[in-house]
């Protein structure tokens, strides 16, 4: 029988080792996925078992080959005559031939086919049969002309989609970022076979424009309010690539007028925009408007990369999403038994994570999860309590929220539970990861579980790697889920999910490696930052309580006339109520914010020509009803007026975002402001800001301590 290099690969591996191997050392000796090597072992078996011999499986422990040494001699022989050249599989058969058909819609003869697979024309058929199944997932249909030959026939996007999925069901992430970083070395793989069907793959993306698309995405980061997370990253360089090769074949895509023009209200439109026409300068070439606007869908979809512990979130713009993501809390809470509610941490990634997320899902983008499968095998109790949160966001949105979402918002509750146990922290460790902050709050959250001599103190980016930026850290290792070659710092290859085998690589590190010696708080911001920042608060407490204002018995007649009186108490004259009027209606346009069940409106903005962070309540004489963000009527007793600086420091914002989260919250504040009373108001406020500013104060300096 023929046999295929890999299958030879892993038997030649399994013949030099006497003891069990895991799968991840097979991949790595063969620079590829495990799960590469899972889908490879039925053929290891079907060949030995042909030849009677037989592959010895151990759970837990790995494989190896039962059999003696004079048998490996005889397999070693058997191996020596087996012809591997020109011989696919039918899953690489396939991959070669949906390849081809996406490429181009031109028809192609079954003959070409025959001549590139060494096979003939009837297997050829039946492959058709099955790759039929797969398109049809996509909306694509197969077209058979005798005489002609087959093509697709399908929307632009269906086509593109298709395409997308297949280079990621086939390519892994380190793969794909290989490729962008120019470290792709086709040597490296298995075999004339193998690069055959990676190159056909490959023909998709055009790796001609990667490194240029690279370098515009990564100016297009700085007009962003944050940098976009690994995978995103990937997501659009994929994205734009395809598109570029088939715009180059003459192929355009189309999108509703409607989807367009309310993804042109959008703050990533413009930078959308920006970015296209760079790159059909660059291309020399016209690039349809449409391109822009799924451009902005990832844009919008797409899941930020920042800090560990400094994440902050504003209740005055996510409220809703803080809501929902307490009800998700309270929801795993009941489930698992354990206290999360204090978990900050736990708040806010979520409330990051479920942005994009549903974003995601609202404008019909893909989540993909590499680690679903692992997820449900080796968390499957946690698995089934996080699909009964995603139904609370299928509810609460009106949207199906697939598995691949329900493994994520998993990590992220693994990530909690595992911070239950407070470690002794004394190597300082970095995680890099690619797989989305969510694996990498699991990650780090289990090594700090595990080992009671490591703290994560960073999360760091693979794509802009910077060792200086690394050595700032003052961290002893990297722990990454991707090899980074040129990095100063020691780093550990892991599985994101922490294998048993990659628990012990860590465990041989840390007792074979000194923590280096680091001088107590040798870290801290000096005395002098420390107070500065605390003034920046006491600052921005005093601009809060000195421009509150109260407004009883306001006359509501409609929105825009509200929009103009609010402009009006906040500005100091007609120029700056003129430019504060249209920040606060642009605000309104994405939809108007409501506290339902407080009944309360709030309008909001950051505008250039407000220097100061302003807070106002304004009380109509009746009760009058609005549209909210979901397009429904809801009643309103009171209208919060706040604005901040454009470019003002984030302790103001963050002020504010205190105000929304009373607001929400307390009791006390919200029956102070319906007794139409300033002062009851201002004590509130003044009591509340007391308690913030001990809490502040207490915490700038307990955090650099660490």
């Amino acid at each position: 029988m023929k046999i295929s290099s890999r299958t030879k690969k892993i038997l030649e591996i399994l013949l030099t080792n006497e003891n069990y191997v895991v799968i991840d050392f097979i991949a790595e000796k063969l620079g590829v996925s495990s799960r590469t090597i899972l889908r490879a072992l039925p053929r290891v078996e079907s060949w030995l078992e042909k030849n009677d011999f037989k592959l010895e499986k151990k759970k837990g422990t790995g494989i190896r080959l039962d059999c003696s040494l004079e048998e490996k001699e005889k397999i070693k022989n058997l191996l020596n005559i087996e012809s591997v050249e020109n011989y696919y599989s039918p899953e690489e058969r396939r991959l070669i031939i949906l390849a081809e058909l996406l490429k181009t819609q031109e028809a192609t003869k079954l003959f070409n086919f025959t001549m590139l697979t060494n096979v003939s024309e009837a297997t050829i058929s039946h492959d058709l049969d099955e790759i039929e199944e797969w398109i049809e997932k996509y909306n694509l249909k197969l077209v058979r002309k005798p005489g002609l030959g087959v093509y697709l026939k399908g929307r632009e996007k269906d086509i593109r989609r298709a395409s997308i999925n297949l280079l990621y069901d086939n390519l892994d992430l380190q793969e794909i970022f290989d490729i962008m970083q120019n470290k792709f070395n086709e040597n490296t793989k298995d075999t004339k076979r193998t690069n055959l069907s990676r190159s056909r793959l490959l023909n998709l993306i055009g790796l001609d424009t990667i490194h240029l698309l690279d370098n515009f995405i990564q100016e297009l980061e700085e007009n962003l309010d944050y940098k976009l997370a690994d995978d995103s990253y990937v997501a659009l360089m994929v994205h734009l690539a395809i598109a570029l090769k088939r715009i180059k074949n003459g192929e355009k895509i189309v999108i509703k007028e409607e989807i367009l023009d309310e993804l042109k209200k959008s703050k990533e439109y413009p930078i959308a925009v920006s970015l296209i026409a760079k790159i059909a300068e660059a291309f020399s070439m016209d690039i349809p408007e449409a391109e822009i606007g799924y451009v902005t869908m990832h844009l919008r979809g797409s899941k930020g990369r920042g800090g560990f512990y400094n994440d902050n979130i504003s209740i005055t713009d996510d409220y809703k999403l803080v809501l929902l993501t307490k009800k998700i809390i309270e929801k795993a809470e009941i489930e698992l038994g354990i206290y999360l509610e204090d978990d900050d941490e736990l708040l806010i990634g979520l409330v990051r994570h479920l942005e994009p997320t549903i974003n995601r899902i609202k404008l019909n983008l893909d989540i993909r999860n590499p680690l679903l499968d692992e997820i449900k095998e080796q968390y499957a109790e946690l698995f089934k309590v996080s699909q009964k949160c995603a139904d609370i966001i299928a509810e609460n949105e009106k949207i199906d929220v697939p598995d691949s979402e329900a493994a994520y918002i998993a990590m992220h509750l693994g990530a909690a539970i595992a911070r239950k146990k407070t470690p002794v922290k004394k190597f300082r460790a970095a995680v890099a990861c690619t797989s989305g902050i969510g694996a990498s709050r699991l990650l780090a959250s289990r090594l700090n579980s595990e080992f009671e001599n490591l703290e994560v103190v960073a999360l760091i980016s693979t794509i802009d790697f910077n060792n200086q930026e690394i050595s700032k850290m003052n961290v002893d290792l990297i722990i990454s889920t991707v090899s980074i070659p040129k990095s100063n710092v020691p780093v550990i290859v892991v599985n994101p999910l922490l294998t048993d085998k990659h628990q012990r690589k860590i465990n041989e590190f840390l007792a074979t490696h000194k923590a280096a010696k680091r001088k107590i708080n040798s870290n801290n911001i000096s005395l002098k930052e420390k107070l500065s920042i605390i003034n920046k608060y006491n600052q921005r407490i005093l601009e809060v309580l000195n421009n509150f204002e109260l407004q009883n018995n306001y006359k509501y007649k409609n929105l825009e006339q509200l929009l103009s009186d609010a402009a009006e108490l906040l500005a100091d004259n007609g120029d700056e109520k003129k430019v504060i009027q249209k920040d606060l209606s642009l605000r309104e346009e994405k939809g108007s914010t409501v506290l339902e069940h407080n009944k309360i409106l709030l309008l909001h903005c950051r505008s250039k020509v407000v220097e100061e962070v302003k807070f106002i309540v304004i009380r109509p004489e009746n009760k009058f009803k609005i549209l909210n963000e979901d397009k429904n009527k809801a009643e309103i007793e009171i209208v919060v007026v706040m604005a901040a600086p454009l470019k003002g420091a984030e302790q103001g914002r963050e002020v504010l975002s205190e105000i929304s989260r009373l607001l929400i919250e307390s009791t006390s504040f919200i029956k102070a402001i319906n007794s139409g009373l300033k002062n009851e108001v201002y004590f509130e406020m003044a009591e509340y800001f007391d308690h913030f500013l001990q809490q502040k104060s207490t915490m700038e300096y307990h955090k650099e301590e660490k």
